[in-house]
């Protein structure tokens, strides 16, 4: 009797057991089909190496290459044979399939930035608010939030750009995006057309980073609200300093060219813009 008892102890751990040598052999044999797959993309044979993956995806879709090989189908259609629905296909499935893979934050960006660089703007703000919502301690958050921004920004949304800014700016105010924030709030307001803010945040601009890459977009920034306000021989007054500061900037010469020929036109009465004269400029912010 005591032996008997033994045998049906016994028998969950040999079960168990039968079922990690099952998982292991599947495991092994799904790794032959990835490194077969990984030696044709190395020689440039694309397709066929998609084929030994999806082979994993049929045959051993538990195992522990099946990330992988997800993840590898999508970056092949995407950077090698330039098909990227089908790339967008296979990150979204390994997204949702294998949510804790650490192909995921990565893959859910390559979707976002696909449909971005389409200039499909709309689907792009989708995906990349997807990514804030699935990885919120991602070290990617404060790039993929200024990605959204900027997306907001080309469909329009330009009060929902300087919220989205504004809280990118306070949670992380050192980040490499925080000026280039500070600089598409002026241009926000620029855009719907309050130009005594945006050159506020032009000028703020110019005061916390007077370096940055957008230093010289912030002074046209505060030329062209002057010059959109009617205050045009303030505005071709900036325009004649940043064609001297910045000579290779043939946008300087260009946009003075234009206010002079505006100053000339209103003084000789053929066209006056604005209608209503300008009033005195506000102290600039120290």
């Amino acid at each position: 009797m005591k032996r008997k008892k033994n045998q049906r102890l016994n028998k969950p751990f040999l079960i168990f057991a039968a079922m990690l040598l099952f998982i292991s052999c599947e495991n092994q044999r799904a790794r032959r089909e990835f490194d077969q797959g990984q030696k044709l993309y190395q020689q440039g044979s694309f397709l066929e190496a998609i084929r030994n993956w999806e082979i994993i995806l049929g045959s051993f879709p538990k195992s522990a290459y099946a990330d992988d090989a997800l993840h590898w189908i999508g970056v092949t259609y995407y950077v090698d044979l330039d098909l990227p629905d089908r790339a967008i296909a296979a990150f979204s499935r390994l997204i949702k399939e294998h949510p804790d893979s650490s192909y995921g934050p990565q893959d859910q960006i390559l979707v976002a930035d696909i449909f971005r660089n389409r200039r499909e703007y709309s689907r792009a703000l989708t995906e990349y608010a997807r990514f804030l919502n699935l990885f919120p301690d991602n070290e990617k958050i404060p790039l993929v939030w200024y990605q959204l921004i900027t997306c907001l920004f080309e469909v329009g949304e330009y009060q929902a750009v300087r919220v989205q800014s504004e809280q990118l700016l306070k949670k992380f105010p050192q980040s490499e995006w925080a000026d280039d924030c500070v600089y598409w709030i002026g241009e926000s307001y620029f855009l719907q057309g309050d130009q005594k803010l945006a050159r506020e945040y032009f000028q703020k601009y110019l005061k916390q980073y007077p370096k940055g890459e957008l230093a010289f977009k912030s002074e046209m920034g505060i030329a062209r609200s002057l010059e959109e306000e009617g205050y045009l021989p303030e505005a071709i007054a900036k325009y004649q300093e940043l064609q001297t500061r910045y000579p290779s900037e043939k946008s300087a010469q260009t946009r003075l060219d234009s206010a002079q020929k505006r100053l000339q036109n209103k003084q000789t009465g053929v066209v006056i813009a604005p209608d209503e004269e300008p009033e005195p400029l506000p102290t600039p912010i120290p």
